[in-house]
């Protein structure tokens, strides 16, 4: 058999890339909000329904705002009704509690009898609250996550159940320069304490410029970690993103374990939006929702059945 120069197989996957990139440009984006408040920085399914709002389960979504300055959105839900239209419900923060400043991720709890959610900050301030029946936030703890190194800006977080444990997955986003980090610990509800395991890191092949390796993650049911990517040069643009299968958690013994990817290849190579959030829909079809930090362009969704 002829062995294939090197050259070649890059030329190739640079091909697909740019052929899947053009196929996503038809893609059903659909705009959520317009301006620079509105950007989804982060989104978990609800599963329980919310009556009182008409919020049926696998239709809402709690989505995150990035916003600094107190007063301005951090919390909202999302309704997708079809192909047709959708809904978007700010929520106020709680009168008195301590206001979160760049939010950029949210996980769903696993296995919760509330609709509980825990909401994470750039900096790894935690927000665990719950929804009631009328779409309410009651705040329940705040804490950080421990150890985090200098100079660390996460912008992913996850939650995912193995073994009866409760497993914490989270992110550094990374630079053109610098490798995004993934982290993973145990958590433990008796003290709100992560108790770090081990650490990998991620570099993407694609947004080449002003990439951000981790933009989002999510762990789905098997334990597959998946992440988001993007490029962002400035709130004007131009944004690129893709999706990765990163790797596999798994135990070995009672110990966790986390298998990268042998090689990274783009998902859904995206051009002009940046992806900032990433969900499972809920089924055996395994379909996401993708969410977009737009910047001054404002939000969108995608969802992928």
């Amino acid at each position: 058999m002829r062995k294939v120069p090197p050259f070649f197989l890059a030329a190739a996957t640079t091909v697909l890339i740019l052929l899947i990139a053009l196929l996503s440009a038809s893609t059903q984006w659909r705009p959520v909000k317009t301006g620079i408040l509105f950007g989804i920085s982060g989104i978990a399914l609800v599963e329980n329904s919310l009556d009182e709002m008409g919020c049926p389960p696998a239709t809402c979504f709690v989505i995150v705002h990035d916003n600094k300055i107190e007063g301005d959105g951090r919390i909202a839900i999302l309704t997708v009704h079809g192909q047709d239209s959708l809904d978007y419900l700010p929520r106020p923060w709680p009168d008195g509690a301590e206001w979160p400043i760049d939010l950029e991720a949210i996980a769903r709890v696993p296995d919760s009898d509330d609709s509980a959610f825990m909401a994470v900050t750039s900096s790894g301030r935690v927000y665990h609250f719950t929804l009631d029946s009328t779409g309410k936030i009651q705040l329940i703890h705040i804490f950080s996550i421990p150890n985090l190194p200098e100079n660390s800006n996460l912008e992913g977080f996850d939650l995912h159940l193995i073994n009866g444990q409760l497993l914490a997955v989270w992110g550094h986003r990374g630079s053109s320069e610098d490798s995004g980090v993934l982290y993973w610990g145990w958590f433990d509800w008796n003290d709100y304490q992560i108790s770090p395991q081990g650490s990998a890191l991620m570099t993407v092949p694609w947004p080449e410029e002003d990439v951000r390796h981790i933009s989002d993650l999510k762990v789905n049911n098997a334990g597959i970690l998946y992440i988001s990517s993007s490029r962002d040069p400035g709130n004007d643009g131009p944004f690129d993103s893709a999706v990765y299968a990163a790797g596999l958690f798994s135990m070995n013994g009672d110990q966790i374990e986390f298998r990268p990817a042998s090689s990274l290849a783009p998902l859904y190579p995206m051009k002009g939006h940046k992806i900032e959030a990433l969900e499972f829909l809920p089924g055996l079809s395994g379909g996401k929702i993708l969410g977009t930090d737009d910047e001054n362009q404002g939000s969108y969704i995608y969802l992928k059945r």
